[in-house]
This record gives structure tokens, C-alpha cells and sequence, in this order.
């Protein structure tokens, strides 16, 4: 049982995590910050974004995989994927921004929002199969 309740733990935590990123931090940052003064800050900010939602996904991950669940472990292991993917794009995603190649930021900023939803979602899933 208090493996359970590590899982939702973590699971809220992430969820946290991504909701006060994209509802309070985010905006808050392009209407008080100028456009250079908001890409330094976002710059500095989404390393420890994806670095942290990685690092809560990893104990989680460790307790679904000693669990019977096959489906659970699925879900964790690819909340924990996304979450490396994210983080490893960032670099791509900056250099492509600061080369002026726009087609391959929009490509890479792409797939940084595409794994924050997945993220999001599959840590609101994994809570909901974890309190039923």
C-alpha cells in the first residue's frame, strides 16, 4: 500500500509541475519580460523543468517495474522517456533558434510541447488507475 501512495505522490508532483509551468510561470514570463530577457530565463528555466519531471518519474518508474502491472509499467516507462526526450531536445531545440533555422526549431519546439502533454497526461492516467 505505501508503494501506492509513493506512486500517487510522484504522479501529483509531475502533474504540479507541468500545470504551474504552463499556467502560471509561462505567461507570466512573456507579459512581464521583454522577447531576449524571456529566452534567457526560458532558457534557464527548461533544463530543470524536464530535468526535474525526469528525476520524480524515475523512482516511480522503479516501483511500477517491481509491480505486476505490465500496463502500469508501460505507462511509467514512457512518461519517463518522454520526460529524456525533452530534456535531451532542449540543446537542439536553442541551437536551432540561435542558427535562425526555423524550420527545425518549430520541428524540435514541437516535440518539447508534444512530450509535455504526454507527460502530463500519462502522470493524470497512472493517478486515476492508482486510485481506483
Amino acid at each position: 500500500m505505501s508503494s501506492q501512495i509513493a506512486l500517487i505522490f510522484f504522479n501529483l508532483l509531475i502533474a504540479g509541475v507541468i500545470f504551474c509551468h504552463l499556467a502560471l510561470t509561462t505567461p507570466i514570463i512573456f507579459k512581464t519580460l521583454q522577447e531576449e530577457e524571456a529566452s534567457r530565463f526560458l532558457r534557464a528555466i527548461f533544463p530543470r523543468y524536464y530535468l526535474l519531471i525526469f528525476l520524480l518519474s524515475i523512482p516511480a518508474l522503479l516501483i511500477l517495474y517491481f509491480q505486476d502491472s505490465i500496463l502500469s509499467w508501460w505507462l511509467g516507462f514512457n512518461l519517463t522517456a518522454h520526460a529524456l526526450v525533452g530534456l535531451i531536445g532542449i540543446p537542439v531545440t536553442n541551437a536551432a533558434k540561435d542558427r535562425g533555422w526555423d524550420r527545425l526549431f518549430a520541428f524540435s519546439h514541437g516535440i518539447s510541447v508534444y512530450c509535455t502533454i504526454v507527460i502530463f497526461a500519462l502522470s493524470v492516467i497512472q493517478f486515476f488507475l492508482l486510485i481506483d
